[in-house]
């Protein structure tokens, strides 16, 4: 999907060598397959040597009719890294290296049919982070500000899933005043608003509260051995981002997200990466027999769209803004040209350092009460001290709105989506107006499709 660093994985055997009554490199690509590799080639040499070649006296050197096989793999290293034990298992005689690569395009074939079989445990991250009964909350706040991951497992000592803790459960639970972007902006502004989340973090630090204690234990789980689909249908039915997987004793093995999920619909060897531990440990291949045309975006779209005009006064967007679903409002002309795109943290960037405290009391408490109050009425919200510039949507929108076509398919949106690190993107027609959004969550309604409409 992008470019960047991946590892080439070269493992050099012989023809004849077996593995459980089939060739080996037969057995070694059925489990690359099985576990999701993006792709391997075996190749067959034309002549060649190894160790256990001997020179002749009078006859010279006697080359072997047991061919060299070669099989190389160009994957990410995390999964590379998962199968390297199995793999030095099945080569008991052969030569196996590993070095990086620098991969400058990965184009993906024509899009097929999702395959029903691919599994939760092809996908999912195998090295989580999981924190005990016992860890205090204030450890977990740290771990879970400065982590790419936005939950944490509690386990006990055998590795027992007890229970979750997420971002949301700290809000509504008072240990933390705001979600993460808002207080890592907040933290890098001017000295009163740092000091203002500096505040309520100091008194999560002092809190004799454990994980045990702030931890949700009605967790939905799931199985490696369930299906995709099974997974996507549980996360679309109840909302949640991420679930824990487990084995059959309840003992925590790893966590799918939904980010998994969707780069399981566009595979690539470099979807996925150490800089976002959250993310898939692997990527699933589309293939089936016969081909199918991919989705088109524009059967996920919500044409429901949170817009305010460039010209739009700042009291308007930030009443339209905290009122929307998606947490964003789309900038546009007067022709509904894509001009923008509003989040709470742009507008906390580009306020004024007086303005900065009353919105961010607010925030707060929009945060902690919106279980209460999901959708205020119109008209709910109103931030004093707003005669000062910033005045006007256009002060304070992002003007490096990534936007997509509603001609595009499902995979190129989800591709833009992990490229760009967007959670929401805005869709035009190919005169650049506004057609809908469309976010991760409705994406991911195209592993629900059945078979007839389904990858």
């Amino acid at each position: 999907m992008r470019t960047g660093t991946a590892q080439v994985l070269t493992i050099y055997l012989g023809e004849a060598d077996q593995w459980h009554g089939q060739p080996l490199y037969v057995a070694i690509l059925q489990l690359l397959r099985e576990e999701g590799c993006a792709g391997a080639t075996a190749l067959r040499a034309i002549a060649g040597y190894g160790a256990s070649a001997r020179l002749h006296e009078g006859h010279g050197l006697r080359w072997s009719s047991d061919a060299t096989v070669v099989i190389q793999v160009i994957d990410q290293s995390a999964r590379i890294e998962r199968l390297l034990p199995r793999l030095r298992t099945m080569v008991r005689g052969g030569l196996i290296t590993l070095h990086e690569v620098e991969v400058v395009q990965y184009s993906l074939a024509q899009p097929q049919r999702l395959p029903a079989h691919r599994t939760v445990g092809q996908v999912m991250a195998t090295k989580v982070t999981a924190v005990r009964p016992e860890t205090p909350v204030s450890q977990v706040v740290s771990m879970l500000l400065q982590a790419p991951f936005r939950a944490l497992p509690v386990v006990d000592e055998q590795r027992h899933l007890l229970g979750l803790i997420t971002t949301g459960d700290l809000i509504r639970s008072g240990a933390l005043p705001l979600r993460r972007g808002l207080i890592r902006t907040a933290l890098a502004l001017d000295e009163a608003t740092a000091a203002q989340m500096r505040a309520p973090l100091g008194q999560a630090g002092q809190s004799a509260r454990t994980a045990a204690e702030a931890m949700n234990r009605q967790v939905r789980t799931v199985r490696p051995e369930q299906s995709l689909r099974e997974a996507a249908r549980l996360m679309a039915e109840t909302g949640l981002r991420r679930l824990p997987v487990v084995d059959a004793e309840g003992h925590l093995i790893g966590m799918l997200s939904r980010t998994d999920l969707l780069r399981a619909i566009v595979s690539s060897p470099l979807a996925s990466g150490d800089e976002e531990k959250e993310t898939s440990g692997g990527q699933v291949q589309l293939a089936s027999s016969g081909a199918m045309a991919p989705p088109s975006l524009v059967d996920y779209v919500r044409r429901e769209v949170a817009t305010v005009h460039e010209e739009t006064p700042l009291a308007e967007v930030l009443d339209s803004l905290l009122r929307s679903p998606l947490k964003r409002v789309v900038v546009v002309d007067d022709e509904r040209h894509v001009r923008g795109i509003i989040s709470d943290v742009d507008v906390l960037a580009h306020l004024q350092a007086e303005q900065r405290p009353r919105f961010l009391s607010l925030l707060s408490r929009l945060a902690r009460g919106r279980e209460k109050e999901p959708v205020p009425p119109e008209g709910a919200f109103h931030l004093p001290g707003l005669t000062a510039p910033p005045r006007r949507a256009s002060d304070v929108m992002n003007r490096s709105v990534v936007t997509v076509l509603s001609s595009a398919t499902v995979q190129e949106a989800i591709a833009s989506m992990m490229r760009t690190g967007r959670k929401v993107l805005p869709v035009v027609d190919d005169d650049g107006r506004l057609v809908g959004i469309v976010g991760r969550s409705d994406l991911l309604r195209v592993l629900l499709e059945d078979d007839k409409n389904a990858l």
